[in-house]
């Protein structure tokens, strides 16, 4: 037995006799049962006290364990990362010596290089208003036609646009215009003359340039025209100011028509995205090391460890992540580790980029940087293939100590149920036990009187009294 459970033993000992000794005295006309019962029942449930700790020190261990698979997930993402042949390694910057005239951005599908681009001429939008109509008539009941495409005799599509009768002023006919599936929006533009009504194409470029009749008005159309550029000299129209496909992977946006200067358009590898997913593989790496170390280092003020300071697979999971640090390749040019491209091991397990030699790496050998965690025999594909088996859901060794720690939570459970049924019929035989004393004790200052009674009433009890 603890010395708690001793000190408590006699504790309410004391307190049971001592109530019965006020009893027997008189000082109370018994004893409290229910208060007796309950402090012999604190004594009896010490075990499962012991059991329900040891249950609390389970939900705190699998809470810390949790808590590091949390960040083993995301460390096994950011080596995804890494050698993900669409990740961040696969991502391109795009450059331009006159980004008024054509900016460009890239995706992970372009080829680093250098192009000359020339702007000619812009696309620009069709148009097309009305004569003025005049105050106090409207378009009600006209019909519209409107064709697209830089010939009216082989339109691209027709639309026919018929006003209803209740559009009664032109901007009922322009909503009515804007409401519909039509391929133009419509304004009403007024001046000093009056009012118009205007067509804009929503294309811009040949294709969508207007031809609108109307028996109810004359129409004057603007036409719409393609944007003319040359890539490295290879003539390249678009009908619209952004254009995909003259470069692949490269989205060129143009802003302004000069013939007369060529733009440089630069596609390489995106080096800051690289060292930014390079951050937070550090990150997340350093992450779990330090939840890890900080369970095996006794605290400064307390010199206690963590709660799984004794855990087994927590050692081997910090050496698998060592080793995992630590493994060298081959076939990636002069970076054999990440130590070689600057990325250090401390002292106590963690790594420290140094910024400098991994900023010449970058720079310098990007290929082979990227063949390093890209190639099938790099050192991403090692790490990922251990990853995968460290965050397995069922057989990762976190997954297995935490079910190990649930298996003995429920066992715990199960144990502290059966002690409750035990416990259930001890409280109601101490009850019992207690209740007839209580009532031997009540009895007791009646039963004093009586014998004190029959002792008076004895023969010669007066004069003994007196004498």
């Amino acid at each position: 037995m603890s010395s708690f459970s001793t000190g408590l033993y006699g504790s309410t000992l004391s307190s049971i006799v001592g109530n019965i000794n006020d009893a027997f005295s008189g000082k109370t006309s018994g004893i409290d049962v229910s208060t007796v019962v309950g402090e012999l029942m604190q004594v009896e449930r010490q075990p499962e006290v012991l059991l329900q700790n040891q249950q609390a020190t389970i939900t705190s261990q699998v809470s810390a364990l949790t808590g590091i698979s949390t960040q083993l997930t995301t460390l096994y993402d950011s080596v995804n990362n890494l050698k993900d042949i669409l990740g961040a390694f696969s991502q391109m910057t795009s450059g331009s010596s006159d980004s008024a005239i054509v900016s460009a951005s890239a995706d992970n599908t372009a080829v680093a290089g250098t192009h000359t681009v020339t702007v000619s001429k812009l696309a620009t939008v069709s148009s097309s208003y009305s004569d003025y109509i005049p105050s106090g008539t409207s378009l009600a009941g006209a019909e519209l036609v409107v064709k697209y495409g830089s010939d009216p005799d082989n339109p691209v599509k027709t639309d026919t646009i018929d006003i209803p009768s209740g559009a009664t002023t032109l901007q009922q006919a322009a909503d009515y215009v804007n409401q519909g599936n039509y391929g133009v929006t419509a304004s009403v533009l007024t001046d000093s003359q009056g009012s118009r009504l205007v067509l804009v194409s929503n294309s811009s470029g040949a294709a969508g340039s207007l031809t609108v009749t109307s028996a109810a008005t004359k129409f004057t159309d603007l036409a719409g025209g393609d944007a003319q550029i040359t890539v490295d000299g290879v003539p390249y129209p678009s009908s619209t100011n952004t254009i995909t496909g003259a470069i692949t992977g490269v989205t060129l946006s143009i802003g302004a028509a000069d013939p007369d200067t060529p733009v440089l358009i630069s596609i390489e590898p995106d080096t800051t995205q690289a060292a930014q997913a390079i951050q937070d593989f550090v990150n997340a790496y350093n992450s779990v090391m330090t939840s890890i170390n900080g369970e095996f280092t006794a605290g400064s003020t307390s010199g206690s460890q963590g709660l799984l300071a004794g855990d087994s697979m927590l050692r081997t999971l910090q050496s698998e992540l060592l080793s995992m640090a630590g493994t060298s390749v081959s076939g990636s040019g002069p970076y054999v580790n990440l130590q070689s491209m600057g990325i250090e091991m401390q002292d106590d397990g963690t790594l420290q980029i140094n910024n400098t030699n991994l900023s010449q790496a970058l720079s310098s050998d990007f290929a082979d940087v990227q063949s390093f965690f890209q190639s099938v025999s790099g050192w991403g594909q090692a790490a990922g293939t251990q990853m995968l088996n460290l965050t397995d859901p069922t057989l990762g060794p976190i997954a297995a100590d935490i079910n190990g720690l649930q298996q003995t939570n429920q066992s715990l459970t199960d144990q502290i149920n059966d002690f409750e049924v035990r416990m259930s019929a001890v409280q109601d035989q101490l009850t019992a036990q207690y209740s007839n004393l209580n009532t031997l004790l009540e009895q007791y200052p009646l039963l004093i009187q009586q014998t004190t009674a029959q002792l008076a009433s004895l023969p010669g009890a007066s004069s003994n009294n007196q004498g």
